[in-house]
């Protein structure tokens, strides 16, 4: 019954950061609403046992990425004071695709059972290594063909640190270019 508590209250503190981040006028309280989101998704990891996932979401977004986001937004100077509008054209699209979203959950989850079962797999670091890390050949071909690559996700992450290298790059020209042509910003 305590779970269930918690849960509730990690899903109600979830449910109403991504709502403030929706609504947020500001980038800088929207980071932090995306912040406090990811915080209930790492106790919600928590929940189900899977402490090496809720610390990673910890680490991983809350920390890493959102130190990112934060950072491009104070060098973009995006955190200056703007009005934005309440609803346009867009916002009416984007709660209708939210709504669309929500209509998918909820018909996904009637009806299924989501008691804890006792046969779950706990995750480990041990396990989530070996799977995402096997750089190992497996499934020769028994005419002496080449061998086929099977597991290990490693070189995704080696892509998804360049892209972020890259986009961090561009933020910094993009930035330098704009504050060393003051004249042609005002226009």
């Amino acid at each position: 019954m305590l779970e269930i508590v918690i849960f509730s209250l990690f899903a109600v503190i979830g449910v109403a950061a991504a709502f403030a981040l929706f609504i947020s006028k500001h980038p800088i309280n929207g980071a932090m609403a995306l912040v406090l989101n990811m915080l209930a998704l790492a106790g919600i990891y928590t929940l189900l046992h899977s402490t090496f996932l809720g610390v990673l979401q910890i680490l991983v977004y809350a920390g890493a990425v959102m130190m990112l986001i934060v950072f491009v937004i104070m060098v973009l100077n995006g955190a200056r004071e703007t009005r934005l509008p309440r609803l346009d054209k867009l916002g009416l699209c984007a709660a209708l695709a939210v709504a669309a979203g929500v209509a998918l959950i909820v018909g996904a989850l009637y009806g299924t059972d989501l008691t804890a079962s006792e046969t779950a797999i706990d995750g480990s670091v041990a396990a989530v290594a070996e799977h995402l890390f096997d750089t190992s050949s497996r499934g020769a071909a028994a005419d002496g063909g080449a061998a086929t690559f099977s597991g290990g996700y490693f070189i995704l992450f080696e892509i998804v640190g360049f892209i972020l290298l890259s986009v961090m790059v561009g933020a910094v020209l993009v930035a330098k270019r704009n504050l060393a042509n003051p004249v042609e910003n005002e226009r």
